[in-house]
């Protein structure tokens, strides 16, 4: 994720409020929408994107930018694979912050209830 999130998660010292964690969601959908902006590769830039900042808060294990990169996706209307989205739910409920498992269970609920019509994006392995 990006250093900002890092830090002030570290130097909260407290769990986030679910106010923000959505001031953090949205300005994390901001920097992904103008990210895949610049890329002309193709239209899945936004998927590539949401792959990679998931992939890295996965391999830090930060439950904070782990909900950050779900509820980002989410509002994007984009969600990781099933088998994904429950090894990210494990992490975060592990860290017992009522705010992050809110977000992750309000994250499983949009993307159980969109059904076959959600986009789905994988974890790419690098």
């Amino acid at each position: 994720m990006t250093n900002r999130s890092r830090n002030s998660d570290a130097s909260w010292g407290r769990q986030p409020t679910a106010q923000e964690m959505l001031h953090c969601i949205r300005a994390s959908v901001e920097r992904i929408r103008k990210d895949a902006a610049k890329d002309l590769q193709d239209g899945a830039a936004i998927e590539r994107r949401l792959s990679c900042l998931l992939r890295q808060a996965l391999v830090t294990r930060s439950p904070f930018d782990i909900a950050l990169v779900l509820g980002s996706a989410a509002e994007l209307m984009c969600f990781p694979e099933q088998e994904v989205l429950e090894q990210c739910t494990a992490a975060v409920q592990r860290a017992n912050q009522q705010a992050l498992r809110g977000l992750v269970w309000a994250v499983r609920h949009r993307s159980i209830r969109d059904g076959r019509h959600t986009r789905r994006f994988a974890i790419d392995a690098q």
